[in-house]
């Protein structure tokens, strides 16, 4: 009972926190920032259900990130479609394209993974490329239209409706995730990571969990690049590049890896680095990854793993002290047995 009470607690304060952000980030500049925050905890949080949980690791996911992107923006611009409606489009492709870059790992293991699911990014892009007619080519599609609802766009008052949104969809995203690792789906996923022949000798089915992984994992991941092409209005290659890797995986590892809520933390200190980083051009990404290297050498579980560790820690010096005190004969009594 306790645990379900901390458990509502903790997604009171998340969805509280959701909506309280746009009332402490009022300026423009900080606006951004928080958004664009926003934007890769939803890649990164989605990431880590494949490498954190699956202990799968791909580069698809990147694939899956800028499927979507560019199906918000032919939804919208090439097709006239509602935006909302190229929202669902980029979530669907997302979660299609899950599916596929998973049928190649199926006989594979390791590094082959990792090769294999970074030839998907490729022939997404080249994909791209093949039909300018569509996509835009090398030039990619500009002019994508803002969210809206009524007569009121997202982007107006410097985001303040994209900053809403996309608060309550990373809390409620942390939250669906919370209890899908906590079901028997996620034991089983943790199961196949952490001994996979044993989960299988206990009836586990592999292929069908995790392609399930991949596919929820790539439909978020859509999600997530169909809002950053609405919210900054353009869909090109950049959204295949090597630097969404870099930011994305750093996130997940300085966050921590298996932890629901570590990509999150991971998202806001490294996006803030990030910036801070602007205008050094190629070292921009150098520092980062040198970066990344670091934390797996010296915290590779991340600040998560170093808070969960922490409260640990402070639970057992708890339970020793209430321990002692139980096991201790009051004072009281010890003064009477002196006396007599």
């Amino acid at each position: 009972m306790n645990r379900q009470l901390l458990r509502f607690s903790v997604y009171t304060v998340l969805l509280l926190a959701a909506f309280a952000v746009p009332y402490v980030v009022v300026a423009g500049p900080e606006r951004l920032l928080a958004i664009t925050a926003l934007l890769y905890a939803l890649l990164a949080i989605s990431w880590n259900l494949t490498i954190g949980f699956g202990g799968i690791f791909n580069f698809a996911h990147i694939g899956f990130f800028g499927l979507g992107g560019y199906s918000m923006a032919v939804a919208s611009v090439v097709w006239h479609l509602d935006p909302w409606v190229g929202l669902l489009v980029g979530c669907v492709v997302g979660g299609i394209a899950g599916g596929l870059a998973f049928l190649p790992v199926l006989r594979m293991r390791g590094i082959y993974i990792a090769l294999i699911t970074f030839i998907f990014v490729q022939l997404c892009y080249y994909m791209v490329l093949a039909v300018p007619s569509l996509t835009g080519g090398s030039n990619g599609l500009t002019g994508v239209p803002s969210l809206s609802v009524g007569g009121f766009r997202l982007s107006e008052f410097s985001g303040l409706g994209y900053l809403w949104l996309l608060g309550f969809a990373v809390a409620i995203l942390l939250i669906v995730l919370d209890s899908v690792i906590k079901s028997s789906f996620g034991r089983s996923l943790i199961a196949l990571r952490d001994n996979e022949q044993l989960a299988t000798s206990r009836g586990i089915n592999r292929v069908r969990q995790q392609i399930f992984a991949f596919v929820l994992s790539g439909a978020i991941a859509g999600t997530a690049g169909a809002l950053y092409v609405s919210f900054f209005r353009v869909a090109d290659t950049t959204l295949f590049s090597f630097g969404f890797v870099t930011l994305g995986l750093s996130m997940i590892f300085l966050g921590g890896t298996g932890y629901v809520w570590g990509p999150l933390v991971g998202a806001v200190i490294v996006t803030f680095i990030d910036k801070q980083l602007t205008g050094l051009g190629a070292w921009q990404s150098i520092l980062i990854g040198g970066g990344t290297v670091l934390v797996l050498i010296f915290l590779r579980r991340g600040i998560a793993g170093l808070v969960a560790d922490a409260g640990n820690a402070v639970l057992r010096l708890v339970r020793i002290r209430r321990r002692s005190l139980t096991n201790s004969p009051p004072m009281q009594q010890k003064e009477v047995e002196t006396n007599v």
